[in-house]
């Protein structure tokens, strides 16, 4: 970690672009170190991410989920940090200088941030971030926060809701030693938001729920 992400760091004032490569083959190489594969699933055409949009996780089972992530997309996705996370060495400086949005507990600084997340969605870039706002302990569904939702209707962005399956086995919540296994990162079909407003966040966010929930039951079904 420590050679390649002082790498990024260092090449990111010449390329940006150049960095984040880095950063993304060190996010790869770590999972493959540890018998870690990553797929992609799409319900629609892969192209459905090239167009922007915010990637909304229906369900955060584990640390590693954005690692799979950005390891797997081959997109400049940027997601939503808290500062204590930002200060995390090399890991939390990288996401800094690689333009995620990092948010401090001060209201007024985080939605000058949270703004820098819209224009960037809006601007046809991807904006990832969980809608449960905090791992699973038991593996089902925590409550989903209206955040993601009232950031894709502030941007006009298209939803891209991923459910995420196979990273609670190889690294469930409180552990620290990562397992081989197979992670799936599961697209479901955009929902759009063009013409949606403020008012429209609770019907949207139960949208987003129905959806979460249902792929949440018919993968439990599957595993059992």
């Amino acid at each position: 970690m420590i050679p390649l992400l002082s790498l990024a760091i260092i090449i990111n004032p010449i390329s940006n672009k150049m960095a984040w490569k880095i950063t993304r083959f060190w996010k790869k190489t770590a999972l493959a170190l540890f018998g870690v594969k990553v797929k992609t699933e799409y319900k629609e055409a892969p192209s459905q991410l090239d167009k922007g949009g915010i990637i909304v996780g229906l369900n955060q089972q584990s640390l590693l989920d954005p690692t799979a992530g950005y390891s797997a997309w081959n997109y400049h996705v940027r997601s939503i940090w808290n500062i204590e996370y930002a200060l995390i060495p090399f890991l939390g400086w990288t996401s800094f200088i690689l333009g995620w949005v990092i948010i401090r507990q001060n209201p007024k600084q985080s939605k000058a941030q949270l703004n820098k997340a819209s224009k960037h969605a809006k601007n046809g870039g991807l904006v990832f971030l969980s809608i449960e706002g905090q791992r699973s302990i038991d593996g089902n569904l925590c409550p989903y926060k209206k955040g993601p939702v009232v950031l894709a209707i502030q941007s006009q962005a298209t939803i891209h809701p991923l459910y995420i399956l196979g990273s609670r086995e190889c690294l469930p919540p409180g552990g620290w030693k990562i397992r081989p296994g197979e992670i799936t990162l599961h697209f479901l079909p955009p929902i759009q938001t063009r013409g949606l407003t403020y008012q429209d966040r609770n019907i949207l966010l139960k949208k987003v729920r129905a959806i979460g929930e249902r792929e949440h039951e018919l993968w439990r079904q599957k595993k059992n």
